[in-house]
């Protein structure tokens, strides 16, 4: 058996390769990792986990999702009748033109779905993201199903590719329905070096955190790690095939994360200062207009998805997965922790989030 995985340096990824050669982790048939890995300027976080791949003589495959030959020959494994391709890979920097974007989250998931067909494996786990649903307001409380239409008009953003990515794959699921697919659609992931804390760290401005109506709006959250679990309990060539299931741990108000948060960045006696709506989401157009018309750096705040998203319940119905048995196992303030550790023990990062921090 190899795992074929691809995204493997993202937060999901490295959670995922560690759990595998974690003493918690067990499986009767040996298995191989193959991760495909693109040559980059790596940080120090990156290099680091790079190197103890190395050292657990994992196969590193030089490839991008962006050269077909590379995808092809990636997944050539003289095993694919009892192989597992799992797909993270995918570009969430909110800096990064559409163009590139869709290279890689919607033209890369397609040669993905050409190799994974023409190499024969056995399955395929595609990480998508509760993004693909687009609007997430409106549900009386209820919170977004797994048979919730997918979104394909949405403005041209990561979201947008995250959505025309699934559709591909759910489209090759519709035209080759013995071919063995599951899709995860993780919320907000948090712990580690998690893009969603990242943005709501921008939040804090010294001791002020400006929350629209005063943060009482809740937000579904899942921890990397538990995302790492699902991924290796959904695996399974008998469980999930041609289902998809959204990833919630919990459901705090955004007051909670924030508290928690700073607890994790060790910043003490916030104030949060309940910002009105009527002044909130007209922030949302002045970000797009700067974004327009000038490049913007990694520590600004006028990040268009924080004052279009927030204000509002973002909430994720999940009780399809624990219907399979799956159990979450990482508290919130374990994930806020999981954080604060990496922010501490990466400057590079710290000095990245200077406007915020």
């Amino acid at each position: 058996m190899t795992l074929l995985i691809t995204g493997s340096t993202g937060l999901v990824g490295q959670a995922l390769v560690r759990y595998l050669l974690s003493e918690t982790f067990y499986i009767e048939e040996p298995y191989k990792i193959r991760l495909l890995i693109r040559e980059k300027k790596s940080n120090r976080h990156r290099q680091r986990f790079l190197k103890w791949c190395e050292e657990k003589r994992i196969d590193i495959f030089s490839g991008d999702l962006r050269n077909s030959e590379d995808v092809m020959a990636f997944t050539q494994v003289p095993d694919p009748e009892s192989s597992i391709l799992i797909h993270c890979g995918a570009i969430f920097n909110l800096w990064q033109p559409y163009k590139l974007l869709y290279d890689v989250n919607v033209n890369g998931t397609e040669r993905i779905l050409q190799a994974f067909h023409k190499n024969r494996i056995k399955k395929l786990v595609f990480l998508s993201s509760i993004a693909v649903y687009g609007e997430l307001n409106g549900t009386n409380g209820q919170g977004i199903r797994e048979d919730h239409p997918i979104d394909l008009h949405m403005k041209k953003n990561y979201e947008l590719t995250k959505a025309l990515g699934e559709e591909l794959v759910r489209e090759y699921q519709f035209t080759h329905p013995h071919k063995l697919i599951t899709i995860l659609r993780p919320s907000g992931i948090i712990g580690g070096s998690s893009s969603t804390l990242d943005m709501f760290s921008r939040m804090f401005i010294g001791r002020l955190v400006p929350l629209p109506r005063g943060g009482k709006d809740k937000i579904s959250l899942v921890d990397s790690q538990d995302v790492a679990r699902a991924i290796v309990f959904l695996s399974d060539f008998q469980k999930g095939n041609g289902e998809a299931y959204n990833l919630v741990s919990c459901t705090p108000t955004l007051r909670e994360v924030v508290k928690e948060l700073g607890q994790a960045l060790q910043k003490h006696n916030l104030s949060i200062i309940s910002i009105p709506l009527f002044i909130f989401k007209p922030c949302y157009y002045l970000a797009r207009i700067i974004r327009k018309i000038k490049k913007a750096k990694e520590n600004s705040i006028l990040i268009p998805v924080l004052f279009d998203k927030l204000g509002q319940d973002i909430l994720v119905d999940d009780r399809k997965i624990r219907k399979t048995g799956f159990k979450y196992t990482v508290t919130l303030s374990e994930s806020m922790d999981k954080f604060g550790n990496f922010v501490s023990e990466n400057p590079w990062y710290k000095q990245k989030l200077c406007f915020a921090l």
